[in-house]
This record gives C-alpha cells, sequence and structure tokens, in this order.
C-alpha cells in the first residue's frame, strides 16, 4: 500500500480503515478507481491507481485538487506566507470565495481553512460560504506531501458534479467507491457536507445504481453508519459490519466506537 499523500482532513474519512478498504480494490482487479463522494480521497491517495475519476458535489474542493494538480507549489508558496493563527483564520473564511479571482488563491484558502477548522467539517451557511470554527490545532502538509499528491492527481480526472452525472461514466474495468453522507434518522450526527442535503431519496437513487453496477459487473465498495437505511442498502448483497472510531463527535477525548457497513457486490 502506497504511503498517505492526503491533503485534506475530512469529516467522515476513512483513513483509519484504508488498509481493509484496499483490499476491496485489490481483489477486484479493476484498471480504473472511481469515487463520486471523494473527499478527502484517501482511499486513492492510498491505493495509488493508475488512472481515476474523482468527482464531488463540492465545487471549492474539485477546484482546489484541480490547482494542486496543475500548480502544487504556487498552492503551497501562498500557503507558507500565511501566519497560522486564529486572527489569520477568521480573516480568511470572512472571504467571499466566489469573489476571489486568483485561483492559487482561492485554492490556498480553501487548504488553509480545511486544515484549520475545527475537525476538518465542511459546512457552510445560507449564502454558501465557509462557516466552521477555528480548531485550535492544525499544520500545512510538507512540500513531499504536496508534491506526491499533485503527481497522484495527474492520473486522475477531476469532475464536479453529483454522484448521479459521476456514475453515468462508469465504465467495464472500473471500481468504484462509494462514501455518501449519512441520512440516517433518529442519529446525531453531521450530515451537511454541502448546500445539497444527501436525503433518503438520494440513498434511494444510491441502492438503484448499486443494483445496475452489479448488473453491470462492475464492482463497488460502499461504507456507511449502522442504521436501518445500511440494512436497505446492502440487502442483496455482501456486508460486513466493522468498529470504527467516529472523526465528527466532538473533542477527541470524547470520541467514542460506532459500527459501520461495508456493502459490495464482490466478497473479500
Amino acid at each position: 500500500m502506497a504511503a498517505n499523500y492526503t491533503i485534506l482532513r475530512w469529516a467522515g474519512s476513512k483513513r483509519q480503515l484504508v488498509p481493509l478498504l484496499s483490499s476491496y480494490w485489490r481483489a477486484s482487479q479493476s484498471k480504473r478507481y472511481v469515487e463520486p463522494f471523494a473527499g478527502s480521497a484517501c482511499l486513492f491517495f492510498n491505493v495509488a491507481p493508475k488512472e481515476a475519476l474523482l468527482a464531488d458535489i463540492n465545487l471549492e474542493l474539485i477546484a482546489t485538487y484541480r490547482q494542486i494538480k496543475k500548480d502544487w507549489k504556487g498552492v503551497l508558496a501562498i500557503l507558507e506566507e500565511l501566519d497560522q493563527s486564529k486572527q489569520t483564520y477568521y480573516s480568511l473564511r470572512s472571504l467571499d470565495s466566489k469573489k476571489i479571482n486568483n485561483p492559487l488563491v482561492r485554492a490556498a484558502r480553501f487548504v488553509y481553512l480545511n486544515r484549520f477548522c475545527f475537525n476538518g467539517l465542511y459546512r457552510t451557511n445560507q449564502s454558501g460560504q465557509f462557516n466552521v470554527p477555528y480548531g485550535k490545532t492544525g499544520s500545512i502538509p510538507s512540500e513531499l506531501v504536496f508534491s506526491r499528491s499533485s503527481k497522484l492527481l495527474k492520473r486522475a480526472h477531476l469532475l464536479a458534479a453529483d454522484f448521479d452525472e459521476t456514475l453515468r461514466y462508469v465504465r467495464k474495468g472500473d471500481f468504484v467507491y462509494m462514501d455518501p453522507p449519512f441520512s440516517v434518522h433518529n442519529k446525531n450526527i453531521f450530515t451537511d457536507y454541502d448546500s445539497s442535503k444527501f436525503d433518503f431519496k438520494k440513498l434511494i437513487r444510491l441502492r438503484k445504481w448499486m443494483r445496475r453496477l452489479s448488473r453491470m459487473r462492475i464492482p463497488f465498495l460502499v461504507s456507511y453508519l449502522e442504521s436501518n437505511e445500511a440494512k436497505m442498502l446492502s440487502e442483496g448483497f455482501y456486508k460486513r459490519i466493522i468498529s470504527v472510531r467516529r472523526s465528527i463527535a466532538g473533542f477527541s477525548s470524547n470520541r467514542k466506537a460506532a459500527r459501520e457497513f461495508l456493502i459490495s457486490n464482490i466478497l473479500v
């Protein structure tokens, strides 16, 4: 397994599960890696596929990846000029990203806010402006991480789109990993990863795509919080239940173990 060259922190990231998740990629013997809910793309950066399709509905996220792919040195140079402080954080957060014309500055702002915000959350207000508070601890990724992640991103086509549009591009030889936002009733969890909530209707659409991918004989893996919704998604597919530590349950001392479903049409 490749080293971890993930640039971003992300709420719900599966970094701790990468050794297990990567076994599905290896077992699939696929040529191209597809991830419709990219987020931090930690599995992609670890398995280092030769070809990939990374997508997310978060336009700022994909725009940032495109700049790191194109000119990581430019993004890092801007970051290195910024003070790592609460004052700088809130100053950057107050800016309207849509009014930042320089794409490198816009990408550097996104990385800075992500690295120093509370628990790697991505949340916006009704105006679409990032509003997560300062997280006190954080760091800028090293030059090595930037250069290696840029090299891996050059192997990927980056798409700003929802999962419906993304999955229309799948083909034979693909492996699809899907880690959607949770749409779970009666659970006190954070679900607002973008301005368009992932509701139960979208969960039903995801289930239809899982069945379609299986009919097309395209291997997939879905990770989802243990719940009635996860049971619905897993019906008719292979599943395993694993224990994980939730990464968005407040301060680290208060984090508790949770259980997640791994759902696939291949047996590993």
